[in-house]
Formats: structure tokens, C-alpha cells, sequence
């Protein structure tokens, strides 16, 4: 599958945010959960959501990557493996109507993490746990209603077996 890749910006660029990123405490009975979120919309959706104070589950992490597109599955693997209960993908709109400012980045996201589902059946995970989501950057109240259900979906089906 192809990928929309950047100069400066590697896979280990996101890696290491990932790993330095600030966990919420594994022993909360929270679902903590990872955004990855398209710098162009989703980031500034839920940028402008904080400043309109429009909460959403404070065991959310948020990381900006420049394209949906540029998103590699092992960043999702190594953040549920790391303790995450669940991984959420926030792209810009596909199709005919794309807002992807690199036209084709959500459509192959979404191509690669259609596959992901049998390597979560292999880590004995729910398919639920990780999610790609079409934003505009407009969905100030939208987005974090998105990252709310998605801790509800995560209660539902409990917490990630990989952190205990």
C-alpha cells in the first residue's frame, strides 16, 4: 500500500513522540486512549474545541502527523503496546468531496487500516480499538464527541490486556 511521506518526517519522527508522549497512569481505570489527527483539520478541531473549553475524556493524548496518509500501522501497534486502550485516526474527508490537502492521504489511510484488523486478532484485540475518523476542521463540537464515544466503546469492551 502506498504512502504519502514527507522530507524531514519519518517514521521514527512519530515514534518518538509517541514513546515521550506523557501516559495517563496505567493503574486509573480509565480508557486511555491516542489521536493521531491530521495536522490541516482534525488538529485544529480540536484545538479550537479546547479553546471553546469543549471537553473530552482527559486520558486523551493527541498527536498531530502531517497526513492521515502518512500514518504507519506500527505507529498504531507500538501505542497499544505500549498501553493505550485504544488508537484513534482523525483525517480530512475522502472521496469526492475530499478536503485532503494532499487529495488521496485519508483514502490511503483508510486502505491501510482496513488491514489492521487481523493484526489486532493476532495481539487477541477487539477490532474496535482503533478507529479512523473523517474530520473537517469546522467539527469543533464533533471531534470531541468522536474521542468521548470511543472511551465508551472502551469501557464497553474493558480496558487493553496489554497493560497488565
Amino acid at each position: 500500500v502506498r504512502v504519502i511521506s514527507f522530507e524531514n518526517y519519518s517514521v521514527e519522527t512519530v515514534a518518538t513522540q509517541i514513546k515521550a508522549v506523557d501516559m495517563p497512569d496505567q493503574f486509573d481505570e480509565k480508557p486511555r486512549i491516542l489521536v493521531l489527527a491530521c495536522e490541516n483539520d482534525a488538529y485544529p478541531a480540536l484545538d479550537m474545541a479546547a479553546m471553546n473549553r469543549i471537553q473530552y475524556s482527559a486520558f486523551t493524548r493527541v498527536i498531530p502527523v502531517r497526513c492521515l496518509g502518512s500514518v504507519n500501522t506500527n505507529w498504531v501497534v507500538e501505542s497499544l503496546n505500549a498501553g493505550y486502550d485504544g488508537v484513534m485516526l482523525m483525517g480530512c474527508q475522502k472521496g469526492d468531496n475530499y478536503q485532503c490537502h494532499f487529495v488521496k492521504g485519508s483514502e490511503l489511510a483508510h486502505v491501510r487500516m482496513s488491514k489492521i484488523d487481523d493484526t489486532l486478532k493476532g495481539l487477541s484485540l477487539e477490532v474496535e480499538r482503533v478507529q479512523t475518523y473523517e474530520v473537517a476542521i469546522t467539527d469543533i463540537e464533533r471531534a470531541p464527541k468522536l474521542i468521548n464515544e470511543m472511551a465508551e466503546t472502551i469501557n464497553k469492551i474493558g480496558l487493553s490486556p496489554l497493560k497488565f
